[in-house]
C-alpha cells in the first residue's frame, strides 16, 4: 500500500470458490435520529403523527439518495428504496416517515416501527450496509439519537429534533 493511501475495509465471504471480499460502503451518509414511538411530537404533510427515521450528510457535498434503501429487516435490503429524486443538502439531515405509507410521498417508508424491539438499517445503492441502529423498550415521543450528529454516539433525546440540530435539541 502507498504512503498515505487508506484501506477499505471490507466483508469477508466464504463460499465454495474459495474467500472474496464486498469492500464496506464508503457513503457520508448515515442514521442520526430514529422515533420508535411519535405520538405527539413531529407531524408529516398530511399532520400525522408517524414514527420516523433521520439520515444525516456528514459531508461537505450533496448527495442524491435515489437507489439507497431503509429497512427494518435485514432479510429484506431493498424493502423500502429511496426513490430517484431525493437528496440530501452537505451537513444536514433528512426525515423519512416510517408509516408503511409510501403512496404519500417520496420521504415516505414502506414499514413502520416497532417500539418494543426493533433494528433499522441503512444501505447504499450497491446494496451494502452504510449503517444501522437497533433498540429495545423505546419511550413515547422521545428519539434515540447521535450528538453530534452524524458522528456522535446514541443517546436518548426527551426533545427530539425532527430534522434539526441533534446537539442543540438532545442536550438537557
Amino acid at each position: 500500500m502507498k504512503h498515505g493511501a487508506t484501506q477499505v475495509p471490507c466483508l469477508v465471504l466464504l463460499t465454495s470458490l474459495g474467500m472474496g471480499c464486498i469492500p464496506a460502503s464508503a457513503s457520508p451518509i448515515r442514521l442520526n435520529e430514529v422515533m420508535p414511538s411519535n405520538n405527539d411530537n413531529c407531524r408529516d404533510e398530511a399532520g400525522e403523527h408517524d414514527d420516523w427515521v433521520e439520515l444525516y450528510n456528514t459531508s461537505d457535498a450533496r448527495v442524491d439518495l435515489s437507489g439507497y434503501s431503509l429497512t427494518d429487516d435485514t432479510s429484506l435490503p431493498r424493502q423500502s428504496v429511496i426513490p430517484e429524486g431525493v437528496t440530501i443538502q452537505a451537513r444536514s439531515p433528512l426525515l423519512f416517515w416510517a408509516d408503511g405509507t409510501p403512496a404519500q410521498g417520496k420521504t415516505h417508508l414502506s414499514f413502520k416501527l416497532k417500539a418494543s424491539q426493533e433494528e433499522v438499517v441503512l444501505y447504499d445503492t450497491d446494496v451494502r450496509e452504510v449503517d444501522l441502529f437497533r433498540w429495545t423498550g423505546a419511550q413515547a415521543n422521545v428519539s434515540y439519537a447521535r450528538v453530534p450528529d452524524g458522528v456522535g454516539v446514541w443517546r436518548l433525546c426527551a426533545n427530539p429534533s425532527c430534522g434539526q440540530d441533534n446537539t442543540s435539541a438532545c442536550e438537557n
